[in-house]
């Protein structure tokens, strides 16, 4: 794979109609990474992994629309000879259902497909980290035929992306994502090991700190909004969702042994059940919301259960949920399957976990310090040569970008010949001077 030509004709055939990003449920089978490492044969390969949480989920829709115009630039102004192009979406293997998703290395209209099969999940951990060092050891074990063979040089590997990475790859992700044995990998590592067949770059789309926090787990925050519930101005918080349309219940006990639930939706210390979804089975995106607001909750000992109060779906299946508590600023993530006998009522409990709460009105702007620039920047300078950071404020300029960090280390053009073409294409110059100031401590390489 890998060889060919990029048609524009039927690049502009393929998007002659709107394309359909939603519906998607988990990741195409040409896309999984248990597979196998992919091969390239292509003269230089190219990866470009971009992050498919919520925090960036439109970059992949935005690559999809502006392909054709980077194929044909490459190809006319000769940046790179035979490029082989690898797509990977990366996700967080700590709460995502498609934690990374991987193409193989094509050269022509494949390339659409490619793009168009991501499963753009818009999920993500509420760490200030994503799984790029998965991503990173896995395209590691890439088989660069012509580099192996001492007829080519190095490729070139962009991630895409506004966040950290995590120190290990977990041996339990190698396992269940990519069917690797079961051992922990150091992210340096991983890295040094990419960094044997790919020149590496970070492409690092800015965004305010407040656009950060609200793309923290996105989607459990608008099913407790749409359903009229409290997500911000919390002490705690504690979200169940799930599924289908099974009634499932959130069982809370405060600090003071008091127990929060749908036939006691009010504690004495100020906890709150403010949303309770398919006590009919209304809906199959349903969610359940504790919470105490600010300055209201009290220290001590949060114990979280969840119990299948009754079955509405015929096939009486298991249910996986899925729980986000919040304390003091802080997210945590727990998940499970409940009544895999059919049961109801007490006998479904699930003890789910506990949790302490400090008050601490310190703390809350503490936990978001993952999120800044200086904390995500200063990690990824730990496996990244400084010029190879390319930090933009514009995210539409995330594939002239990517063009031209190609041109320039390469060889192939001067970041004042960039400039001077991009103009000619049209680009404005704030875009002009954005690129520049990304570009501007990159040399050949």
């Amino acid at each position: 794979m890998g060889h060919g030509h990029y048609s524009q004709d039927i690049a502009h055939q393929n998007r002659s109609s709107s394309r359909e990003w939603a519906g998607k449920t988990g990741v195409h089978g040409t896309l999984d990474p248990k597979a196998g490492p992919r091969e390239v044969n292509n003269t230089t390969p190219i990866v470009v992994a971009m992050d498919v949480t919520r925090s960036r989920g439109d970059d992949t829709k935005r690559l999809y629309d502006q392909l054709p115009t980077l194929m044909e630039r490459m190809e006319e102004r000769g940046y790179v000879d035979g490029p082989g192009i690898s797509f990977a979406a990366v996700g967080d293997a700590f709460s995502d259902k498609a934690p990374l998703q991987v193409g193989q290395f094509e050269g022509d209209n494949r390339l659409d497909e490619v793009l168009g099969n991501i499963w753009i999940e818009e999920g993500g951990g509420g760490t200030g980290q994503e799984s790029y060092e998965l991503c990173a050891w896995y395209y590691g074990g890439t088989n660069c035929v012509q580099l192996a063979a001492g007829e080519g040089g190095k490729g070139f590997f962009f991630f895409v992306g506004d966040e950290g990475f995590y120190p290990q790859v977990a041996g339990a992700h190698r396992v269940a994502i990519l069917g690797q044995e079961e051992s922990d990998v150091d992210s340096a590592a991983a890295f040094a090991a990419l960094a044997e067949k790919f020149h590496v770059f970070l492409i690092y789309p800015g965004k305010s700190m407040e656009e950060r926090k609200s793309d923290i787990d996105a989607e459990i925050r608008k099913r407790v909004l749409d359903a009229g519930g409290q997500h911000g101005n919390v002490d705690v918080r504690i979200s169940l969702v799930w599924d289908n349309t099974n009634d499932l219940d959130l069982h809370i006990t405060a600090p003071s042994g008091e127990e929060i639930f749908f036939s006691h939706k009010e504690s004495k210390c100020g906890g709150v059940l403010d949303v309770d979804r398919n006590v009919r089975g209304e809906t199959k995106t349903p969610v359940e919301n504790v919470r105490w607001a600010s300055g209201v909750a009290p220290a001590g000992t949060y114990k979280v259960k969840v119990r299948n109060y009754s079955f509405h779906e015929k096939d009486k299946k298991p249910t996986p949920f899925r729980i986000e508590v919040e304390t003091g600023g802080e997210l945590l993530f727990e998940e499970g399957v409940i009544s895999p006998k059919k049961q109801t009522g007490p006998q479904s409990d699930i003890q789910v976990c506990s949790f302490e709460f400090e008050p601490d009105p310190e703390k809350r702007a503490e936990s978001y310090k993952a999120y800044s620039d200086e904390v995500v920047l200063g990690q990824w300078a730990t496996v990244i040569p400084d010029g190879q950071i390319l930090k933009l404020r514009d995210a539409r300029q995330i594939t002239n970008t990517l063009m031209g960090a190609l041109a320039i280390a390469n060889g192939r053009d001067t970041l004042e010949g960039i400039r001077a073409k991009l103009a000619a294409d049209g680009v404005e110059a704030e875009a002009l001077d954005d690129l520049s100031s990304a570009l501007g401590g990159l040399g050949r390489l």
